[in-house]
C-alpha cells in the first residue's frame, strides 16, 4: 500500500514517524511526501519519494497535514483525482467547504477520515463501554480540562487552541447527540464552554494557558460513579464507585495517533476488497463539531502550524 504525506511541519513529522513504523512492519511498502517547502522537504530522510506538488501524486490513500486553511481546497483536488483521504481537524475553515468536501467524497466513491483522535485513544473507548455496561448508571455529566503552564503564543483564543477535541467528545458521549444549549466564553488565555444535552446531560470544555500544572483530562460522572480518564500519555482511566477507586492501565505501546492510522488503512482494505465500509467520523458528526465552533465564532481561527 502506497501513501502519501502532504505537510512535513510539526503535525506532519509526527505522521510521517507513524507511517515509518508501520512501513518496518510491512503494513505499508512506500511512503511519498509533499510540501512546497523545499527546505522542510531536504531534511526528510525516510521517503521513497519526494514531491513539491500533489499533482501527479499516485498512491492509495494521502495524509493531510497542512495549515487548515488549506485542508478543504487539498482534500478536494485529491479526491477528484481518485484518492482516499485523511485529513487532519479541522475538515475545512466553513461549512460550506467542509460540505463541498463530503460531496465530493460521495460522489468519486472515495473514503474520508477526519483527524478527531482521541476517539481512537483507548481510554476513551474503554469509558465508553463502561458507561454502556452501566458502572457508573446513567451519565449526567462530561467534564474536559486542556491546560497548559506556558503561556498563549499563538494569535488565537485558547478554545480555538486547546478545546477542540473537547468539543466532538462532548457530543461523541452524549451519544452523538446536538446540544440543545451552548455557551461559550472565550479569551486569549482562557476558555470555558458549556453545552446542554437532551438527555439531561451537561458538559463543561475548560481551557486554559499559564496554569499551575499541565492537565490533560476528562471527567464522566453518573448517577452510580464516575470515570476520570488521564489523557496525558499512559496514564490510564480510573473507574470511582462507592467509596472505591479501580485503576485501569492503558497499553503503552498504542499510542492514538497510531490507532487512526492503522483504522484508516484497515478501512481502505475493506473497501478496495468490496466489503463494507465507511468514513469517519461520520459525516453528521463532523459538521455538528463544525457547527459548534462556529457558533462560538472560532472557527475560522483554529490554526494548526504546519
Amino acid at each position: 500500500m502506497h501513501i502519501g504525506l502532504v505537510g512535513v511541519g510539526r503535525w506532519g513529522k509526527k505522521h510521517l514517524s507513524v507511517l515509518n513504523e508501520l512501513k518496518k512492519a510491512n503494513q505499508i511498502n512506500r511512503i511519498t511526501v509533499i510540501d512546497h517547502d523545499e527546505h522542510a522537504l531536504s531534511k526528510v530522510t525516510i521517503a521513497d519519494e519526494k514531491l513539491l506538488d500533489v499533482r501527479g501524486l499516485n498512491a492509495d490513500g494521502v495524509i493531510i497535514a497542512t495549515p487548515s486553511q488549506t485542508h478543504a481546497e487539498l482534500a478536494k483536488s485529491l479526491l477528484r483525482s481518485g484518492h482516499d483521504l485523511l485529513v487532519e481537524k479541522p475538515l475545512a475553515t466553513d461549512l460550506n467547504a467542509a460540505t463541498q468536501v463530503m460531496n465530493l467524497a460521495q460522489q468519486n466513491g472515495r473514503l474520508l477520515y477526519v483527524g478527531m483522535l482521541l476517539r481512537h485513544h483507548l481510554g476513551i473507548k474503554k469509558a465508553k463501554h463502561l458507561i454502556q455496561l452501566g458502572q457508573i448508571g446513567r451519565l449526567n455529566s462530561i467534564t474536559y480540562q486542556r491546560k497548559k503552564t506556558h503561556p498563549n503564543h499563538s494569535d488565537f483564543p485558547a478554545m480555538s487552541q486547546l478545546g477542540i477535541h473537547g468539543i466532538d467528545l462532548a457530543c461523541f458521549f452524549a451519544g452523538e447527540a446536538e446540544p440543545t444549549s451552548t455557551i461559550f466564553e472565550t479569551s486569549h488565555e482562557k476558555g470555558l464552554a458549556s453545552f446542554f444535552f437532551p438527555q439531561g446531560i451537561s458538559a463543561q470544555i475548560e481551557t486554559e494557558y499559564s496554569f499551575s500544572e499541565n492537565i490533560s483530562k476528562i471527567v464522566l460522572t453518573g448517577e452510580k460513579g464516575l470515570i476520570t480518564i488521564n489523557l496525558q500519555e499512559d496514564q490510564g482511566l480510573s473507574l470511582h464507585q462507592n467509596g472505591f477507586t479501580k485503576h485501569i492501565p492503558i497499553q503503552p505501546s498504542t499510542k492514538p495517533l497510531m490507532l487512526q492510522t492503522k483504522s484508516f488503512l484497515e478501512e481502505m482494505k475493506r473497501k478496495k476488497q468490496g466489503d463494507d465500509w465507511s468514513h469517519f467520523p461520520d459525516f453528521g458528526a463532523s459538521m455538528r463539531c463544525l457547527r459548534l465552533l462556529e457558533k462560538a465564532g472560532i472557527l475560522e481561527e483554529i490554526i494548526r502550524p504546519n
